[in-house]
């Protein structure tokens, strides 16, 4: 299955070395699993 939702250069996490940074579906399903909250989404709560 080809990855399609790479947001690579737009990606907030400072994890760079993570396999699924940029990849938001991946990132977003696998933070899900563990009832844990994204990066992105932890940095956009706090403003």
């Amino acid at each position: 299955m080809a990855d399609t939702n790479c947001n690579e250069e737009n990606c907030t996490c400072p994890k760079t070395t993570c396999e699924r940074h940029g990849k938001c579906c991946q990132c977003i399903n696998f933070h899900r699993s563990r009832e844990d909250k994204v990066f992105c989404m932890r940095d956009n709560e706090s403003k």
